[in-house]
């Protein structure tokens, strides 16, 4: 393929590292191959292709292993307004680990100028997702709107799509560990109350002991209320 998605997986293949594939094969648990790029690499070359041919990248692009994957969302992280909205339901669709996921999250610059817009979005959307489509909507919720507002909204979500799969309970034990450090009394008295399964509380609690932003007291208190399996 003579265009800039042709060019660029020849070039990732020319840069490949397979010990680092190997090493990240295990920990993406993704079902495409991995060539073995490292992400600050993938970032660069988003960057690069930002300058002009991204637009040829993400039309050709085949989704052919985890990285060119990857680099589709880390250009669509990129996008302003329309164009963003455009290419996210087909990163979503073709994303299919935790790394694809995350990594794209922390790049987007949408949220910026359209926090209002994307939370409607996320609102309209979440309700059909899963798999990692869910993963995204949660994460993105975590990083973008956990605040006074929306946080009432944020545990009620955390509850309503409990037990969807291991890596969106793990999502929502995450952004509960996340809350607890903003606002610690508020996320106590939900994990006093709330009807999430044992394992998803259990892991909630467990990733706030290990917070180095959470009380010795505040550790020992929560540990009253793990659940046995």
């Amino acid at each position: 393929m003579d265009n800039a998605y042709g060019k660029t997986l020849r070039k990732l293949y020319q840069i490949k590292d397979e010990k680092y594939a190997e090493f990240s094969s295990k920990i993406a648990n993704s079902n495409y191959p991995l060539i073995g790029i490292r992400i600050p690499i993938l970032r660069k070359i988003a960057n690069e292709l930002l300058k002009g041919k991204y637009f040829e990248y993400l039309k050709n692009c085949q989704f052919t292993c985890f990285e060119d994957t990857l680099l589709f969302g880390l250009i669509v992280a990129k996008l302003e307004n329309k164009d963003f909205l455009e290419f996210l339901p087909i990163y979503l669709k073709n994303a299919d680990s935790w790394s694809h996921i995350d990594s794209f999250v922390a790049s987007i610059n949408f949220v910026n100028k359209n926090k209002e817009q994307f939370l409607t979005f996320i609102k309209n959307n979440i309700e059909g997702a899963e798999g990692f489509e869910l993963r995204f909507y949660l994460v993105a919720l975590m990083t973008f709107y956990l605040d006074e507002e929306n946080l009432s909204y944020i545990f009620s979500t955390c509850e309503r799509f409990d037990e969807k799969g291991y890596y969106n309970d793990m999502a929502i034990a995450w952004l509960i560990s996340v809350a607890f450090v903003k606002f610690k009394e508020k996320t106590f008295e939900f994990i006093k109350n709330c009807k999430l399964s044992n394992f998803t509380l259990n892991k909630s609690i467990s990733k706030i002991n290990d917070s180095f932003r959470v009380t010795k007291e505040s550790k020992t208190l929560l540990k009253n209320y793990y659940r046995k399996k």
